[in-house]
């Protein structure tokens, strides 16, 4: 857990964009047209569009996924008005949260779920001093992400089972998840909305892994701003698993999930509370297409 805010806060790094056209070269078009491209959150993007194994595929502009909104520049806040959202499911900690307030917008705002995916124990202030001193030889920067994501799927599946039961609501829709970089705790939120909407996990791990596509730019930045501000006497690349993310982190979620719960089915429905009936009106709710078969869910694991 103490992996999950390391970095950009504890590094102060102030996000910026870049919209240059080598960003999306070579890269499929849905990476472009899914990205925002705001200059105070890099990583904020659109989870439509995505093929579900049902032949259906995810509305465009329902669901999103974001990093800090804090630096929102006026023309962000602009830009995050034209997308009516409603609900913003904030998963950070109280002191990511005061130390960096989001800034949302006056007129209309959206409601805010302060859904706390943390650990009281972790402690920026001595993380940022072992950074600054270079004393990170004894940190499995990497291991703490992958025990991270295994408690977000156990430990805090009650605050993921407060999301769905905002997001399957219609008055609730646009909603946003967000976190402090968009990639862990909002990257599992994300994971699974998109595994309940029946997206193939293959196509999931894909999305998880384009933060790193979306924040490369701001990574070098707080790789090189880290060994600054330790005299370079930190290796900057023993930063980079915990600014980015690897498929292993996600997959030690799943893998928990099926070790408790056997099937992500049964997850579903005890853990995440969305039964069949509330996963079908969900499905009907975020996909464009008709369902085959009449939308028949496979029955309860057992």
């Amino acid at each position: 857990m103490r992996g999950m805010a390391i970095g950009w806060v504890l590094l102060g790094v102030a996000p910026a964009c870049s919209d240059a056209p080598e960003l999306y070269a070579g890269m499929p078009a849905h990476v472009e047209r899914r990205h925002l491209a705001l200059e105070g959150a890099p990583n904020f993007r659109d989870l439509g569009g995505y093929a579900t194994e049902d032949g259906r595929s995810v509305k465009w502009g329902l669901l999103f996924r974001s990093d800090n909104l804090h630096h929102l520049s006026d023309a962000d806040l602009e830009r995050f008005g034209e997308l009516g959202i409603r609900l913003v499911c904030d998963f950070r900690g109280p002191e990511e949260r005061a130390e960096e307030p989001d800034r949302l917008p006056a007129v209309n705002p959206p409601e805010v779920a302060e859904l706390e995916v943390w650990d009281e124990s972790f402690s920026a202030g001595s993380l940022r001093e072992k950074i600054q001193s270079g004393d990170i030889e004894d940190m499995d920067l990497a291991g703490l992400l992958v025990r991270g994501n295994r408690l977000f799927a156990i430990r805090f599946a009650d605050r993921y089972a407060a999301m769905f039961a905002r997001i399957t609501q219609p008055e609730n829709l646009p909603a946003l998840v967000h976190c402090t970089a968009g990639k862990d705790r909002a990257g599992f939120a994300s994971a699974l909305i998109l595994r309940s909407l029946g997206v193939p996990l293959e196509t999931i791990y894909d999305d998880f892994l384009l933060t790193n596509h979306y924040t490369a730019e701001k990574i070098e930045r707080t790789i090189l701003r880290a060994r600054i501000f330790s005299l370079f006497r930190i290796d900057g690349e023993q930063l980079r698993p915990v600014l980015g993310v690897e498929r292993r982190y996600l997959e030690a979620a799943f893998d928990a999930i099926d070790q408790e719960y056997q099937s992500f089915d049964r997850y579903r429905r005890e853990a995440l509370g969305l039964d069949d009936a509330q996963l079908r009106d969900f499905r009907t709710l975020a996909l464009d297409g008709s369902p085959p078969g009449g939308g028949r869910l496979p029955g309860p694991a057992p």
